[in-house]
């Protein structure tokens, strides 16, 4: 009996060591093929705060996605960690801002999508469009952005599919699309981006002070400035001191003085010398012909003053 025991117990021991030796052999294939299929765990969201937004006169902004994952024939934009079609609309809710008081805008998704091409490449395209709407709902301004990459999977980061390949490919693609799209607002709709105030930036000067500092300056203050110095020349015209005009002497016919000459921007002739005199300095331009004072001994009364 003793015996039985010891061999019974001997056997219990070995089918012991058997089950945990099995237990710790499974645990470590998992772990090899989790490294091997995702080698980065962590896939941090996509970020676009932290640029510059593009603020439009609107004051709403719709997103609409139409590009939903495996919308398109081997399409595997859904096993990316971050699809990108919510990529994409993440950056336009961070870049894109309406600052209006009317109207509205939508950015449409068209297709995002990442296909694994024959010979092993991922082909990514990302085609957008932002349709600017009046209060009316009538179409008033349109930009599209497209853009298209392929790349070669790195296959130290797991096979060709892998959510660190396709989060990759993800991240290139954005980071064309927000330079294109920013490219085609501000060349196809500069005319409804205002800036955080609200004022139009079309006609925007970029100035830049002692210090480094720029200041925009909107075109309704240019417009301003404009007409400003177009009313300067009047304004000081008019403040500008009148011309002297000198008293007119009255000569006696018979001496053969001359009378002086008046401001030519007066606009009633000389009472006495209407035509001007001889010796006047004043332009032709404005007195028609001179004419001089009779010569003394020439100048006769009327015959009924002779008779008195």
């Amino acid at each position: 009996m003793v015996r039985l025991d010891k061999g019974f117990g001997l056997l219990a021991r070995r089918a012991r060591i058997a089950v945990m030796a099995a237990s710790f052999g499974s645990m470590g294939l998992l772990a090899g093929c989790a490294s091997d299929d995702d080698a980065v765990t962590v896939f941090p969201p996509y970020q676009y705060s932290y640029l510059n937004q593009l603020h439009l006169n609107i004051a709403t902004l719709q997103m609409a996605d139409h590009a939903t994952p495996g919308s398109v024939p081997g399409d595997e934009s859904g096993q990316a960690p971050i699809p990108p079609d919510q990529a994409l609309i993440q950056m336009a809710q961070q870049r894109l801002v309406a600052a209006g008081t009317t109207g509205s805008a939508v950015f449409t998704i068209d297709r995002a999508s990442i296909v694994h091409e024959p010979g092993g490449m991922l082909a990514g395209r990302l085609d957008t469009h932002l349709d600017v709407l009046s209060s009316t709902g009538q179409q008033v301004g349109e930009a599209e952005a497209h853009v298209t990459r392929e790349m070669k999977p790195d296959l130290s980061k797991g096979d060709a599919d892998s959510k660190a390949n396709l989060y990759e490919l993800t991240r290139q693609m954005m980071q064309d699309m927000n330079v294109e799209l920013e490219f085609q607002i501000r060349h196809n709709l500069k005319d409804w981006l205002v800036d955080a105030g609200g004022m139009p930036t079309a006609g925007a000067i970029q100035t830049e002070s002692l210090d480094g500092s720029s200041a925009k300056t909107g075109a309704s203050s240019a417009a301003t400035s404009s007409a400003v110095s177009a009313a300067t020349p009047a304004t000081t015209s008019a403040s500008s001191p009148a011309p002297e005009v000198a008293n007119s002497a009255t000569p006696s016919p018979s001496s053969g003085t001359t009378a002086t000459s008046t401001s030519a921007t007066s606009a009633e002739p000389d009472a006495i010398f209407p035509g001007g005199v001889a010796g006047d300095t004043t332009d032709t331009s404005t007195t028609s012909t001179q004419k001089r004072s009779p010569a003394s001994g020439y100048l006769k009364l009327p015959a009924s003053k002779m008779t008195n």
